[in-house]
């Protein structure tokens, strides 16, 4: 079978694709966007292309289908008036390991946006970290991201290559807005709590499906990933945190502060354990303080916050047998109340959908060694923000071209050896606050109080 590729010298075909690199003339592309023509693949493509940040920047798009990745390229060009004519085009698939191979080879840092990752995931990381290329990924699944770093962490540092998860909007903000509040707390911070607020307009608001198939797929595999002994093995020094410990909440709770009000419920996501881990990294390779974390979702109404919880949880329990996951899995649209749908949120919805997230810090206004415990209650309350634009896929792309972007120009800023980090670990030093801006995406300080 002959294969197409397009390099920056043009179409080339060829029997083996494992040749097509050596038509390449010098180096690797910056960037290749792997699943470029997916739902949020495209949009990565979209912001990348508006992108000043990104202006120089040599990229490729890759994914299954040579004819979708052309028509994405055409649909951005239209939208932006760039002409993306000769953007190289990349075939690769997750079944197929040669091709993944040659797509990293021609990568400084590839971009992963498919999804599930516990399913197509890591033979595109397997295949970046064994030819040099770095790895970033929009995942939002803590077993699947802390597997990849009990499997291929040696390998990522031996080879001198940054493999980062969940660096779409899991878990960017709040990772790396309690790295923010840190940095600005004027002492030592012991523990936070974050609360997740999505603002919808008129036109109301559905995530694609993809990321509900993800849903499915992790609630059900929760008993059989065995997380714990991953986390003994990636996490093996006791680190120890501060005395005091955040407040223990019911599973519904109004939230009374001056600053935020509303009703509050777990966040089922991935930005407690990415924050955990950023807390150990702090604590055994920085000599920086660990502190305690939970964290929420905020909504307007106790009716809400009621049926949210409802949804979770009879979710939780259908997703164990057979048929009623494949009623799930068949119709997100109606199982969701179209939370979720197969056709994603309208350009109008995304347009109006913006977030808020909302960080309360608690500490002590000295500023102790680490191996130095506080005594007595919290004596200093910060309040920061991170807020942005569309959450599910606006926001989404800024953080993930923010993540690759980082690596391509501020590598002196991140971990001096290469391998499997969290989002703050790898970038909390770097310029990222500064991509992120370019991309409508901030973070500030609201408030700031001596208790």
């Amino acid at each position: 079978m002959i294969y197409l590729r397009l390099t920056r010298e043009g179409f080339i075909g060829t029997k083996h694709r494992r040749n097509s690199t050596q038509n390449l003339k010098m180096g690797r592309y910056d960037v290749v966007i792997y699943g470029a023509s997916g739902f949020t693949g495209q949009y990565i493509v979209e912001y990348l292309v508006l992108s000043p940040k990104y202006e120089g920047v040599q990229f490729a798009v890759a994914g299954r289908s040579e004819k979708r990745l052309r028509q994405v390229l055409s649909n951005v060009a239209e939208k932006t008036g760039k002409d993306l004519s000769n953007v190289p085009v990349i075939v690769a698939d997750s079944a197929d390991v040669q091709s993944l191979a040659d797509m990293a080879k021609q990568a400084n840092v590839v971009i992963n946006a498919v999804g599930p990752y516990r399913l197509y995931g890591e033979a595109v990381v397997k295949a970046a970290v064994e030819n040099g290329a770095s790895h970033v990924d929009i995942s939002g699944e803590p077993a699947w991201i802390e597997k990849m770093q009990a499997n291929y962490g040696e390998l990522a540092a031996k080879n001198g290559v940054y493999v980062v998860s969940a660096c779409g909007w899991d878990s960017i903000p709040a990772d790396l807005g309690v790295n923010f509040l840190k940095n600005n707390f004027g002492g030592d911070l012991n523990h936070v709590e974050s609360f997740v607020q999505l603002h919808t307009g008129p036109s109301g608001y559905s995530f694609n499906a993809g990321t509900y198939q993800t849903l499915i797929l992790g609630l059900n595999g929760a008993a059989t990933d065995r997380l714990g002994a991953v986390r003994k093995q990636i996490m093996p020094e006791r680190i120890v945190k501060g005395a005091v410990k955040v407040p223990r909440r019911p599973q519904l709770w109004e939230i009374r502060e001056k600053e935020l009000d509303g009703f509050a419920v777990p966040f089922p996501g991935a930005d407690k354990s990415i924050i955990n881990r950023s807390q150990y990294y702090d604590a055994t390779s920085r000599n920086v303080r660990p502190i305690h974390m939970e964290t929420y979702i905020r909504l307007s109404s106790k009716f809400w916050a009621i049926l949210l919880g409802l949804w979770v949880t009879l979710l939780s329990v259908f997703v164990k047998f057979n048929f009623t996951r494949k009623i799930l899995q068949n119709y997100p649209d109606q199982c969701s109340f179209y939370m979720f749908k197969n056709s994603g949120p309208t350009k109008q919805q995304m347009k109006e959908a913006s977030f808020t997230y909302w960080f309360f810090g608690y500490g002590y206004k000295d500023v102790k060694p680490i191996e130095e415990q506080h005594e007595g209650k919290p004596d200093r309350k910060v309040v920061a923000t991170c807020k942005g634009p569309d959450a599910g896929y606006i926001a989404t792309s800024g953080c993930i071209l923010s993540s690759a972007l980082a690596i391509i120009k501020d590598r002196e800023h991140l971990p001096q050896t290469g391998g499997v980090y969290t989002t703050a670990a790898a970038f909390g030093q770097s310029k990222i606050y500064e991509y992120l801006e370019s991309f409508g995406i901030t973070y500030q300080i609201e408030s700031q109080t001596n208790l």
